[in-house]
């Protein structure tokens, strides 16, 4: 049995030990009271008495086979009835006193009543142990999210862990103030968290509640069929549909990453967590006053605790354009202030305050069998203790308006998969998007637009940038978007293209191999001029927006979204 990290552990025979430290005792004992004889602890005077090495040689030669005693070894005494007495040796040499019953002296009896004292406490902390190990386990709410899946990605490299974090909006059960929309399972926060091999570093990739996805075929949660595939359904939806399993579906298909562990937790969860650990410090630039969350409060810092916390994540209407970017900014704060706060008071290394997050977590979490108890959970925040702050980083999966719907997010390609295949080859953020140098960038440029030549000029400004272009043509027909076609490994050197043209290309991982393609469209905006000296005045490029990250020991008034003026 694994006792828990607050408890003492007991030796590997704490038997053995607490027996052997009773004997040490009673040892000390006998020396003190001088009932040990000297030839047990001193060397034995008569030893090298040359009598005493006559009578050994003697003893010798009657043991080989002498006329006496003949067949027995020296020394032996026979009982009058024939049979041996005794252990049937006697060795030559002085009497040794009988010996008396044992009495410890006063240091002695406080040894062994410290040895009993000590046995005794362990198996009272083993049973201890035991019984609080049985009460979590007892809280925990386990559920498969992996159960019935299928084509799922290859798993990580060894040591890798991608755990998938949803909360849910559901009203059910969460108390009053939250309106009522009974039955609904919605995941408004959704976050893919990366740890490294060596369990030092870690993303926590942020995916827009409001994206649009892939969303593949699923048992129904409510146990009544299938829900059949979406081409574009909105990614909070999935849990609503089919559950964790359906969320774990479409997370992977969005990712190509393979889920190794899932947490859901709820307003109640989040409630409880914040306010075990005492809550937790936030910090605004501008007052935010949002009806819909219920967050009011004043410009500067914060200790929020319970709804207000509460409010704090869950606000979108009070700030930036009261869409959902903003409010990852501020629930990307709120982790690293948390992660702050535990890291500088030592919380997981204070057994009283990790039995209260222990009980407090296992009854507000949902988790998968892999996290399904104590153990396995006391594993996960071992592993915490080697993050420092400042090798978290926080990245939110960039997106783009839908032209369509302006309530709707699409994936921003080819950002996306450079950030899913860094992770996926485990590593590590740098502050920016790994990308190759351009002249490893093979590019075959093609004209789908009516300007004659477009290609060729094109392949030129590419060159001069330092691109490799490896064929000019024509495309098999007209186009009006320019676009740029990858194979799977190549997203990196799709965005070193997107970030040389002026104007961004629709991309897409078509899943061949060979060069990237970039065909030209009736759009399109050229290629950007090659970097200058500052203060030449050169046009500057107007390529993909850099992605949103912050790093979780960043001060916390800093990369916040100001308040909407028209919540």
């Amino acid at each position: 049995m694994e006792l828990a990290p607050w408890f003492p552990r007991a030796p590997p025979d704490w038997r053995r030990t607490a027996a052997a430290r009773c004997a040490s005792a009673a040892g000390s004992a006998r020396r003190e009271t001088g009932l040990v004889s000297r030839g047990q602890n001193m060397r034995d005077p008569g030893r090298d008495d040359p009598r005493r090495r006559d009578r050994e040689r003697g003893d010798a030669r009657a043991w080989s086979g002498g006329s006496a005693g003949r067949g027995m070894p020296p020394g032996y005494v026979s009982h009058p009835s024939g049979q041996p007495a005794g252990s049937g040796l006697a060795r030559p040499g002085p009497a040794r006193p009988v010996a008396q019953p044992v009495r410890l002296t006063r240091r002695g009896r406080i040894w062994a009543w410290v040895a009993s004292v000590f046995t005794a406490v362990v198996v009272v902390v083993s049973l201890g142990a035991y019984a609080v190990y049985a009460k979590l386990d007892g809280n925990l709410h386990v559920v498969n999210a992996f159960g019935g899946l299928q084509n799922r990605p290859p798993a990580g490299p060894p040591g890798v862990e991608n755990i998938l974090i949803l909360g849910s909006q559901t009203r059910d059960g969460q108390g009053p103030g939250f309106g009522h929309d009974p039955g609904t399972d919605l995941s408004d926060n959704l976050v893919l968290v990366h740890v490294d091999a060596a369990h030092t570093h870690a993303t926590v990739v942020s995916i827009p509640r409001d994206t649009l996805v892939y969303e593949p075929a699923c048992p129904s949660r409510t146990g009544s069929g299938t829900e059949p595939a979406i081409p574009d359904a909105i990614i909070d939806g999935a849990m609503n549909e089919g559950g964790p399993v359906c969320a774990v579906a479409t997370v992977e298909h969005l990712t190509g990453i393979r889920i190794d562990h899932f947490v859901r937790f709820d307003f109640n969860s989040f409630r409880t967590m914040v306010d075990v650990l005492g809550g937790v410090e936030v910090c605004l630039p501008q007052a935010v006053h949002d009806p819909y969350s219920h967050l009011d409060l004043a410009a500067g810092r914060h200790l929020v605790t319970g709804n207000q916390a509460l409010a704090f994540v869950r606000t979108r209407h009070g700030v930036g354009d009261g869409g959902d970017l903003g409010r990852i900014k501020l629930q990307q704060e709120f982790m690293s202030s948390l992660m702050q706060k535990v890291t500088s008071q030592k919380t997981l290394e204070n057994p009283v305050k990790l039995l209260q997050i222990a009980d407090a977590g296992t009854k507000a979490l949902t988790v998968d069998p892999g996290l399904g108890s104590v153990a396995k959970l006391l594993g996960q925040a071992a592993m915490a203790r080697n993050l420092h702050t400042r090798d978290v980083t926080f990245v939110t999966m960039p997106t783009l308006t839908d032209p369509a719907d302006p309530n709707r997010l699409l994936t921003a390609q080819p950002q996306d998969d450079v950030i899913w295949q860094m992770l996926k080859a485990d590593q590590l953020w740098h502050g920016h998007l790994p990308t190759p140098a351009a002249a490893q960038v093979r590019v075959s440029v093609l004209n789908g637009s009516a300007v004659s030549g477009l290609a060729a000029q094109t392949a030129a400004g590419l060159r001069k940038l330092g691109l490799d272009v490896v064929s000019v043509g024509d495309a098999w027909a007209a186009t009006a978007t320019t676009t740029v076609s990858y194979a799977d490994g190549s997203a990196a050197g799709a965005y070193v293209l997107a970030r040389a043209l002026n104007q961004p290309p629709a991309a897409q991982n078509t899943g061949s191999s060979g060069p990237l393609t970039l065909t030209v469209g009736s759009d399109f905006a050229g290629v950007r001029v090659p970097a200058a000296p500052s203060g030449s005045g050169a046009a500057s490029s107007t390529g993909p927006a850099p992605v949103q990250t912050r790093n979780a020991a960043d001060n916390i008034c800093s990369g916040v979204p100001d308040a909407n003026p028209s919540p």
